[in-house]
């Protein structure tokens, strides 16, 4: 009886048609020419969508409004009509259904909006995932529609990036193909909500870029149009604020635009601070995700009980704002409020934007410097309502520290072109007190609590945190300064060096000799006999065991020689070497651990494949230390030069679950439970872990 082979498994059928419509693509697109037109039509097909998509947000949340209010009016005018326990249960209505969508169809997953695909960028290869950014939508619509106090432009512009996220992968495009469609589902999202194509196309240049690649600028700007013109067209060509035409302002009032951007640096890092404590205090609340949401939304139930004008994005707040609908005292108010409001919605777990409810915190500013000069110094400013406007600029610049975007974004919302000078004097006045107030942005910031920090230089900060003494070498031949030319010339053939040092019988350091140099000593028969080792030495800087790698750099830029002598603390006696070749192999393998660990060890968990690529045939694994390991150091053990691994970093089990050793301490000894983070070629991990398993020597 013959054994029948089985069929190979076939692959499935989406798999091959995808498959075969990447063979017609590549196969099309062999000249410059038909490349470009495609792409242009991607990037305009993208636009188009983020308009679509914002367009159906509008119609989304206009609905859900007149199903929670019973009303076709705004929310303050809905709000006003209701009784007392109305204002309250519907916000918190709306914030329990959005913690249930984050806590069950979510899994708890928080991370949404801008800052989602600030990291998704920064990591290159994260992908925005479609189905979790319609969760998150839905989650951010609950909010918005029931009175809570975040934007729409989170929310639209990640659903618009998950989608191109998707054209890209299904083209099998490259990393930075896939961040430059990335970039332009974002702008065609913010065009969309604000109807404003070049402050959308500088929103991406600035805060998701942070540069004005031209490779990057022309695909952006081509699907910002295209969102604006879908935007245009069905939802109207006017600003989305209709305000007064205000006039251009008198030279000598650029003073208090000037003022006014220092306000609004300030209320920027307030802002931030609030936002950061009142979602480091609703974490601690022994409750679950939904519970936290529901208190949120009886808070904003509260305020708008006395200002529902905070409810919402704060449209209608800005538009009485710009034009001059609220009493001095209501603007401070409105103020306060509404920062509280942001972070009640925003810290007690919801999801949503953070731009839209600036520009009315910036707003409430502005008029309330505006109406307060007016009133003390009447006659002195010509338009106090104007001070609303550009303090939306300057607030907005302040918190996301990008001056041109807030400019123009603000600009084109109003579409007053006389305002354009105090919209980027008070922008540029904003950015630059609050870098100085503080590094990090108010998206920034949210990666930071995250553990990614994009504003910190990992390059810069790896180079000040490896240190002489992490990579210097011990085990160097010296020689004595009376060796003669003879015997100098044996040292350097049995060494296999080009550099001696010199060092004194009690260990002090006199210099280092050039092989060169001997070699052009010994061919002058009359010194071969009379020079000794202290004759050809040289005097090159020495560093110190406790430097960073930093300083060591700079010392070998001003030398020929590719090491440098390592003095104690005294600067006398010789410890060692330092190589320019493994300063720059440990600064490498720092950077590349410190982008690996934050991502790994962020939330305690492994990377997931599509998470970090490796190139190549590389691979990272979290191994237990062998037994046979135990109580020897890195160095002894050797893994670069036997497995040809490096390790990462150390987790040791400690009083307050595992702690993390990064670097790992080449002279620590490994202990019973260790577990070493290495990285290296997937074959000779696979020996490390086979070797470790056996009971033989390490």
């Amino acid at each position: 009886m013959t054994s029948q082979v089985p069929d190979p498994p076939r692959p499935h059928k989406a798999k091959v048609k995808r498959r075969a419509a990447r063979r017609l693509f590549n196969r099309w697109l062999t000249t410059a020419q038909a490349r470009g037109t495609f792409f242009f039509v991607i990037f305009a097909l993208i636009g188009v969508i983020g308009g679509l998509v914002g367009a159906f947000f509008r119609l989304v949340l206009t609905g859900l409004r007149s199903v929670a209010f019973q009303s076709n009016e705004g929310l303050f005018d809905a709000a006003k009509s209701l009784p007392w326990h109305w204002v309250v249960l519907i916000p918190a209505a709306g914030g329990l259904v959005a913690g249930l969508i984050i806590h069950f169809a979510l899994k708890g997953q928080r991370g949404a909006g801008v800052a989602e695909i600030m990291e998704a960028v920064a990591l290159r290869d994260r992908k925005v995932g479609l189905r979790s950014s319609i969760w998150k939508s839905l989650a951010a619509l609950s909010l918005m529609g029931t009175g809570g106090s975040v934007g729409r432009e989170g929310p639209i512009a990640q659903v618009s990036a998950a989608v191109s996220s998707k054209i890209s992968r299904f083209l099998g495009l490259s990393a930075e193909r896939r961040n430059i469609l990335l970039g332009c589902g974002v702008a065609a999202g913010m065009a969309a909500t604000y109807n404003a194509p070049l402050g959308a196309t500088f929103f991406v240049m600035d805060i998701i870029f942070a540069n004005y690649a031209m490779d990057v600028f022309g695909p952006v700007v081509v699907a910002a149009l295209s969102a604006s013109l879908v935007t245009r067209a069905l939802v109207g060509p006017n600003p989305i604020y209709d305000i007064p035409e205000f006039q251009s302002p008198d030279a000598w009032e650029y003073i208090f635009f000037a003022l006014l951007g220092v306000a609004a640096a300030l209320a920027g890092r307030l802002f931030i601070l609030v936002l950061d404590r009142s979602s480091k205090y609703c974490g601690r609340i022994p409750a679950p995700l939904y519970v936290k949401t529901l208190i949120g939304g009886v808070g904003i139930g509260i305020i708008g009980i006395w200002l529902p004008q905070v409810w919402g994005n704060g449209y209608e707040g800005v538009s009485l704002a710009l034009t001059g609908g609220l009493a001095i005292w209501m603007l401070a108010a409105c103020f306060m409020a509404k920062i509280l409001a942001t972070s009640l919605t925003l810290g007690s777990g919801g999801l949503g934007g953070v731009m839209t409810p600036t520009l009315f915190i910036g707003a409430a500013l502005g008029g309330l410097i505006g109406t307060g000069i007016h009133t003390l110094l009447p006659g002195m400013i010509q338009e106090p309502n104007s001070y609303a406007l550009v303090g939306m600029a300057g607030l907005l610049a302040a918190t996301t520290h990008a001056p041109i975007m807030a400019t123009f974004i603000t600009f084109e919302m109003s579409g007053n072109y006389a305002m354009i000078l105090p919209l980027g004097l008070c922008a540029a006045v904003a950015a630059l007190t609050s870098r100085w107030l503080g590094s990090n942005s108010i998206y920034t910031e949210r990666l930071r609590k995250r553990g990614l920090d994009l504003d910190a230089v990992i390059e810069e900060s790896a180079l000040h945190a490896i240190r002489v003494e992490d990579v210097m070498r011990r085990d160097i031949p010296v020689v004595r300064p009376e060796v003669p030319l003879r015997v100098l010339l044996d040292r350097f053939l049995h060494a296999h060096r080009n550099l001696v040092h010199v060092v004194d019988p009690p260990g002090n350091y006199l210099g280092l000799i050039d092989l060169q140099d001997v070699v052009a000593a010994t061919e002058d028969p009359s010194l071969r006999d009379v020079l000794v080792a202290v004759d050809l030495t040289r005097q090159v800087p020495a560093v110190l065991p406790g430097d960073p790698v930093a300083a060591v750099m700079e010392r070998f830029w001003f030398q020929e020689y590719g090491e440098l002598p390592v003095l104690s603390d005294q600067g006398e006696r010789f410890l060692g070497v330092v190589t320019r070749r493994d300063v720059l192999g440990a600064f490498d393998r720092e950077v590349l651990r410190r982008k690996v660990l934050t991502i790994r060890y962020r939330q305690g968990k492994g990377i997931p494949e599509n998470q970090l690529p490796l190139l190549g045939n590389f691979g990272i694994e979290e191994i237990a230390v062998p037994a046979a390991a135990i109580g020897k150091t890195l160095a002894e053990i050797d893994l670069p030069r036997r497995f040809h691994l490096n390790a990462l970093a150390i987790h040791r089990p400690g009083k307050k679950g595992m702690e993390e050793l990064i670097p790992p301490p080449a002279d620590l000894k490994l202990a019973a439970g260790d577990r070493l983070v290495l990285l290296g070629p997937r074959d000779n991990l696979k020996s490390f872990v086979e070797q470790k398993s056996s009971s033989g020597p390490l």
